[in-house]
């Protein structure tokens, strides 16, 4: 067990590595980063100008949208074409013949050929997440700054408006630790307002000045460092996933690399509609016959709901997303996956070679 185990990370070691010096792969990866990175001026463009109508909340979620767009949409690619010429290359390159000849199994090498895509389209995501997590740093830094500026034309002097505010919460804050009476409590609180309201003749104005600036502040940061966002970049990985394992089903008994990477683009895009069809054709009721209805239900098992993974535009919606609903997607992704591997292996096994 464990030297077979050992034999398929050696073949997802090599197949990593033969797939990161590949030129294609290669340029696709660094494209992507690019565009990923380059999010925060195509939403200056897409969205110009920034004014209290609330266009740097727009740059946020174009940034969120586009940024998890071109994960998924160089993750698919990079998934699939990695994945349609594993087989086909072997066999080309006539390297297959070696590595069956030595004590490795045909499943082992499937196995092996399967985590190193896996490992290659974990890397890319890893990469990309990187440059959207940055891009969205800088784009938190260009709202903060632009927060400063607009407070900072509001009240003169700002910058030492909002310490002389946070020493006042602080000392508030000591106050109400020290507990005790609560008239001595209320006594030392209005105390500690008329000494700051001697510093400052418009003490209430400033503390709703700097109140207003740390919600829109608050607003900004919670906007981009929302966690829902991890939830968005795994459920996009899942998908990937599931498609690598689509990709290498068909590429067992698939002759050439074109043929395996249209039929797999023909099954995501059906994927995608499927849910949309089987709500279509229930809604007409008593017309759906009993071979309709079993045809309908087994496609249903043969094609992964891929529409199910739209939730993720929720996310980035700002719409709330329970865990538990992101934890049953993958879940289920990892049973069809467990499936798809097991057909594969089956497939592979009987496969003339």
């Amino acid at each position: 067990m464990i030297a077979s185990l050992y034999r398929i990370i050696v073949i997802g070691r090599n197949t990593l590595t033969e797939a990161v010096r590949q030129k294609v792969l290669s340029v696709l990866l660094i494209f992507a980063l690019v565009l990923v990175a380059s999010s925060v001026l195509v939403s200056q463009l897409a969205t110009p100008g920034l004014d209290a109508a609330g266009l740097i909340d727009e740059q946020i979620k174009f940034v969120k949208d586009f940024g998890c767009g071109a994960i998924g949409l160089f993750g698919f690619a990079i998934a699939l074409l990695s994945t349609a010429q594993l087989i086909p290359q072997e066999l080309h390159n006539r390297t297959i013949y070696t590595i069956l000849a030595k004590p490795v199994r045909r499943s082992e090498f499937l196995l092996g050929k399967f985590l190193g895509v896996v490992l290659l389209v974990a890397l890319a995501v890893a990469l990309m997440s990187t440059a959207f997590g940055l891009s969205l740093y800088w784009e938190e830094v260009k709202g903060v700054a632009y927060a400063d500026s607009v407070y900072g034309g509001m009240a003169p002097h700002f910058p030492q408006v909002v310490d002389k505010v946070r020493q006042y919460e602080a000392e508030a804050a000591q106050v109400q630790a020290h507990g005790g009476d609560s008239a001595a409590q209320t006594q030392e609180m209005r105390a500690l307002d008329e000494k700051y309201r001697l510093q400052e003749t418009n003490w209430e104005g400033c503390k709703n000045v700097v109140e207003d600036y740390d919600r829109d502040v608050g607003r900004i940061q919670g906007q981009i460092r929302d966690p829902q966002l991890i939830e968005a970049v795994l459920l996009i990985f899942a998908k990937l996933i599931m498609t690598t394992g689509i990709a290498l089903l068909i590429s067992t008994f698939a002759t050439s690399s074109i043929f395996t990477i249209v039929t797999t683009f023909m099954i995501y895009l059906i994927g995608h509609l499927e849910s949309v069809a089987r709500d279509v054709w229930f809604q007409r009721g008593a017309e759906v016959s009993i071979w309709q209805s079993g045809l309908l239900g087994f496609l249903s098992l043969l094609i992964p709901d891929m529409n199910s993974f739209t939730i993720v535009d929720e996310i980035l919606a700002g719409n709330h997303v329970p865990w538990s609903h992101a934890l049953n997607l993958l879940g289920y992704a990892n049973v069809y996956l467990v499936v798809l591997l097991a057909l594969s292996i089956v497939i592979f096994d009987y496969r003339e070679i």
